[in-house]
């Protein structure tokens, strides 16, 4: 029961900065002048090109941060300092940041890619809660699991959260079209904005977090 409790704490803050809701505007606004066969390949190569990065980040993320010399405290002030900058600028500029909606991408080479899958899906707000959740709930695993079985079955649950939000929004983008007619959107748009402002708290309590534990350290 732990387990599943724990796994459902997992899913909604990745559920929350993936933001399939939010996502379909943008991904309409940069796919309309294409078929449907070709909004469709965008949105398999997009949610592939996220899952493949954001897996290899949680897998790999820690061993970067180590080798950079950078602490889990610097990275959460970071991190929650970048969420925060990324929410403001969402909730006061219409669409997603830093995407030309009127660029002549390629859809069978680029766009699927970039933007769509990076930074869109698996932006710096995924990759930063993707790695504070597994130091999040490693330790207690670890407790109960041992080391190195604790971390590893944190990172597959980790993992298996962001797959499924991936397989979410490759949903939702499959069928964005019939989605967009029963929603409208202007309620799509609403909806984005409810969770920036969300994800802005969860951002506040990362740098809250971060701050604090430099603190403790320093007694």
């Amino acid at each position: 029961m732990q387990f599943v409790y724990d796994f459902v704490r997992i899913f909604i803050p990745l559920l929350v900065v993936i933001d399939p809701a939010g996502m379909l505007p943008v991904y309409l606004a940069i796919t309309n002048r294409y078929t449907a066969d070709q909004r469709r390949r965008i949105a398999k190569r997009a949610s592939l090109a996220a899952a493949f990065t954001g897996v290899g980040f949680i897998a790999f993320g820690q061993l970067i941060l180590g080798v950079m010399g950078v602490r889990f405290a610097d990275f959460q002030i970071a991190g929650g300092i970048l969420l925060v900058v990324l929410c403001i600028i969402d909730v006061l500029i219409p669409g997603k940041p830093a995407v030309n909606e009127h660029a002549d991408f390629d859809p069978a080479s680029a766009i699927g890619i970039v933007p769509l899958a990076i930074p869109l899906i698996v932006g710096p707000a995924t990759m930063t809660t993707s790695l504070l959740l597994v130091n999040s709930y490693a330790k207690g695993y670890q407790d109960r699991f041992g080391s190195p079985w604790g971390a590893i079955i944190v990172a597959a649950m980790v993992s298996a959260a962001l797959l499924i939000n991936v397989l979410l929004l490759f949903i939702a983008m499959w069928h964005s079209d019939r989605l967009v007619r029963i929603v409208g959107k202007n309620a799509m748009t609403v909806i984005n904005k409810i969770v920036m402002i969300l994800l802005a708290a969860i951002a506040v309590s990362l740098i809250r977090q971060g701050v604090m534990s430099i603190v403790s350290e320093l007694h």
